[in-house]
């Protein structure tokens, strides 16, 4: 039988998740600001690559969020030497959950009930997944 998950793995888990939600939202808040700056949408961006190059080198808020998903990547890193992918990775899925809400707070989209009941389904995937993790015990 395996070793249950310590719970410092589960806190460096949600550190990982928390910098990769941070790299997400301030990814889309840079390019909001590469768009509103060239006036440039995604498709013409891509036509553009010497443009979308400098773009993103010259964002703060871009180069920030890629800052962030590496930290995140090496935090995840260190998750995978202890944790099985099949329990750490559903923790991946609260990004959704707090995007949403980003969503919701920051950028004015309406949740609905098929939304929320999404973030339930999330919820309870991730409670499911790691039952038997917090009832096993150590040798």
């Amino acid at each position: 039988m395996e070793a249950a998950v310590k719970p410092m793995s589960y806190l460096v888990i949600l550190i990982s998740v928390a910098l990769a939600i941070s790299g997400q939202i301030c990814l889309r808040r840079g390019m909001a600001e590469v768009k509103e700056r060239t006036g440039m949408n995604a498709g013409q961006l891509m036509r553009k690559p010497a443009t979308f190059i400098r773009e993103i080198a010259t964002t703060w808020m871009v180069i920030l969020g890629l800052v962030l998903f590496v930290a995140s990547a090496l935090f995840w890193l260190i998750v995978l030497t202890d944790v099985p992918l099949g329990v750490a990775y559903p923790f991946v899925s609260l990004t959704y959950i707090v995007v949403m809400l980003y969503d919701r707070f920051f950028e004015g989209r309406e949740i609905i009930a098929l939304n929320w009941l999404g973030v339930a389904a999330i919820v309870l995937g991730i409670i499911l997944i790691n039952w038997g993790q917090w009832s096993q015990t150590s040798p």
